[in-house]
């Protein structure tokens, strides 16, 4: 890519000492991303270091000559500009080990820990110096520091680590890529959220994941790990992995189809089972976990309880973001088994609105043992609920629900039910969720 007018003023208010705080993140951003900027910079470090050898150079010379009364005006006109030159060539030397501390931040001490893959939907990338990138592409290399996000249910990203090896981001989720704490191993932190690792390292190598309650290791093995501030949850999926609990030092191995939960609130030896038969059944159980739901909860002794729906932005690329009044539940954590869909399936909600409005309901999904299957909705008119201030209830065969990423998945039998929600679109219509329950065909 070949560099603007206004990059090169940049790189040379850099060299003259001038740039402010912001231009410096803006320099450090152009360096890593551009290659030309690189070369700039560096054929500049190098004329300084050649100015620094003339200089010395013309010196030693000078100091041979003779002292001749005749020269003496000469001789203090050249010192001049021996003073001159001296001052540019120190400017440049400074530049020149300004510019390789800067280039250091995204050389050999930054490792690469993988390239873009895959990327898909709202995603950020925030450099190990706090700023964004512009965009994130396929084939983009990443750093020790920097934090990949997933920042909508219906995002993900797959990130090449290893031949034949990767992570994927999917989902409300977080992982910064750590310096790796031994030269055989790759790190990285899943700060909040969900992420899958398919790992076919060489036998020396591992990949270690690090959560805010434990640490996974593993070498050829598949796994997929959530986590919250206060626990860790993995299932394994093929090979093995070796699990510290970080708040007593306790550690296991374990095998494919095993599957570990770890809270901090939890005490004594780790509970290792094997993994859950899936259900094909669900319903929201009462007291609500605010964990587990986007919405006020509320809890009164003369009605049924209730999730009130709540506003949230939501961002769209390129677009101011949308204004939704929400209500929310996490059904993959408020159930122990997976929840999977079956061929026939339908959604029953009850709820009520205090105004005449249509309602969206929506739920997203994941594959069985996989990553984000894709995300489905169905908008329901006044008419087809009950009058404002009244109960509703609704039936929704899954059948009925578009979906909006058919290039992953166009039906849902199979997939995994993992959130459920109801909203209104700009306007608050005092949107109240009662219950919801997924409920399997009946047998012929």
């Amino acid at each position: 890519m070949k560099l603007t007018e206004e990059q090169y003023r940049l790189i040379q208010r850099f060299l003259d000492g001038e740039c402010t705080r912001d231009e410096l993140e803006g320099l450090n951003r152009l360096l890593s991303e551009s290659q030309a900027a690189r070369d700039f910079l560096l054929e500049l470090s190098e004329q300084a270091i050649v100015a620094g050898d003339v200089l010395s150079l013309s010196q030693k010379t000078r100091t041979r000559l003779p002292i001749q009364a005749s020269l003496e005006k000469n001789n203090a006109y050249r010192s001049k500009v021996f003073l001159a030159l001296w001052l540019a060539s120190s400017i440049l030397l400074f530049a020149t080990a300004t510019t390789w501390s800067v280039l250091a931040s995204f050389r050999p001490n930054r490792p690469t820990l993988g390239s873009i893959k895959h990327a898909h939907g709202l995603l950020d990338l925030r450099g190990h110096g706090g700023g964004q990138a512009s965009r994130i592409e396929s084939g983009q290399q990443i750093y020790a520091g920097d934090i990949l996000e997933s920042k909508s249910c219906d995002s993900w990203l797959e990130l090449a680590i290893a031949p034949n090896s990767q992570l994927t981001l999917a989902s409300h989720s977080a992982v910064r890529m750590l310096q790796p704490a031994h030269p055989t191993s790759q790190d990285y932190e899943l700060l909040r959220g969900g992420l899958w690792v398919d790992s076919k390292m060489e036998k020396e190598r591992i990949v270690r994941i690090i959560t805010p309650t434990a640490t996974i290791e593993a070498n050829e093995s598949t796994f997929n790990i959530r986590v919250t501030d206060t626990e860790t949850a993995i299932w394994v999926h093929r090979g093995h992995a070796t699990v510290h609990q970080t708040k007593d030092g306790q550690s296991a191995t374990l095998q494919a189809g095993i599957e570990l939960r770890m809270s901090l609130e939890n005490s004594g030896t780790l509970s290792i089972k094997a993994q859950a038969p899936p259900t094909h059944n669900w319903a929201l159980q009462w007291p609500l976990d605010h964990q587990y739901s986007y919405g006020r909860i509320v809890n009164d002794p003369n009605e049924k309880p209730k999730l009130k729906a709540m506003p949230m932005l939501w961002p769209i690329p390129n677009r101011d973001p949308l204004l939704l009044h929400v209500s929310a539940i996490g059904a993959w954590r408020s159930c122990p088994n997976p929840i999977v869909i079956l061929d026939g399936s339908v959604l029953r909600f009850q709820g009520r609105v205090q105004n005449s409005h249509a309602v969206r309901f929506g739920f997203s999904t994941q594959k069985l043992q996989g990553v984000f299957g894709g995300k489905f909705e169905i908008d329901i008119q006044p008419d087809e609920l009950a009058n404002p201030g009244e109960i509703w209830q609704v039936d929704l065969p899954l059948d009925r629900f578009r979906a909006l990423y058919p290039q992953l998945n166009s039906k849902t039998q199979g997939l995994q039910l993992i959130d459920v929600y109801a909203l209104t679109v700009h306007d608050d219509v005092g949107l109240e969720i009662l219950g919801v329950e997924l409920i399997q065909p009946e047998s012929p």
